[in-house]
């Protein structure tokens, strides 16, 4: 298959203008933080702190329990979060600005999909302020969509490097979305409840680790499986790219200690460097 026929349903101007939506979004989370951030932390008791020992549980994740939580743990991986989204946007558009990749819009996807963790500032920012519950519950569903969004992104650029039809990005953005939006609406959530990392309980916690690590499983093997079919090596740092990616995540989106969001932000950072360059290097001349 052509490089022309990888973008014949979709050019690399529309592409390029997603990422771009995708920076404005993470320069938004970031002012949301910012403004919000203000009144949080003038507030005695520490807000954050606040929130964090009312806390029904411990954040589920991979560093071990034996670290105390910690309040200022949790606001860097927000922080964190949306500043990679920013970063690693730019850089993947900077790169292949004029070098077709199905891959590499849904990756995008991914990446920006991180900067809806700021929504768990609403719960400091909904103490603080006495809000209702409700807008806790929004902001929970608006999170929950972002990590399905991120989810889904990710398994559709497997699919997409294992060769399966470019020509229909569209309609495979739209059932993204689509799909993404119902899982969020559907999850209830309680707004009174959430975990050290500032989660948001809801319903559908259980499914969501399961559909992530299936996600994780299928995408991982789409990449090997194009590394086999493509004669490629550049797949195969791709995985591996793509696996720190999703460990970097999960130690960003559980993180109630300060060694999460160091360790997340080291992960992420490397697996995304290994995801683009190595892409660019098998798209670079086609």
């Amino acid at each position: 298959m052509t490089a022309i026929g990888y973008y014949h349903g979709m050019t690399l101007k529309e592409r390029n203008a997603f990422f771009k939506i995708g920076v404005c979004v993470a320069v938004l989370a970031l002012a949301a933080v910012a403004s919000s951030s203000r009144g949080i932390f003038r507030a005695n008791p520490p807000a954050y702190q606040a929130a964090v020992e009312d806390a029904v549980q411990r954040a589920y994740g991979p560093i071990p329990h034996v670290l105390h939580p910690s309040a200022y743990g949790a606001f860097a991986s927000i922080i964190i979060s949306a500043l990679y989204a920013l970063a690693a946007l730019i850089y993947i558009y900077r790169s292949f600005e004029k070098t077709q990749s199905p891959e590499i819009l849904y990756f995008g996807f991914f990446v920006s999909s991180l900067a809806f963790e700021v929504c768990r500032v609403m719960i400091p920012f909904a103490n603080v302020n006495e809000l209702a519950g409700v807008y806790v519950v929004i902001a929970g569903k608006t999170l929950l969509f972002g990590r399905y969004f991120g989810v889904f992104s990710l398994l559709a650029a497997g699919v997409y490097a294992s060769g399966f039809n470019a020509q229909i990005q569209k309609y495979t953005i739209i059932i993204l979305i689509s799909v993404s939006v119902i899982f969020a609406v559907e999850a209830p959530i309680d707004g009174f409840s959430w975990d050290a990392a500032l989660n948001v309980t809801n319903g559908y916690s259980k499914l969501f680790k399961t559909v992530e690590m299936s996600v994780a499983a299928i995408t991982l093997t789409s990449f090997l499986i194009s590394a086999l079919t493509r004669g490629s090596d550049a797949y195969l740092f791709v995985s591996a790219g793509v696996l720190l990616a999703l460990a970097g995540r999960g130690f960003l989106l559980n993180a109630d200690t300060w060694v999460a969001p160091i360790l997340g932000a080291l992960f992420l950072g490397t697996g995304t460097w290994l995801v683009c360059t190595r892409l660019h290097s098998v798209y670079l001349w086609l």
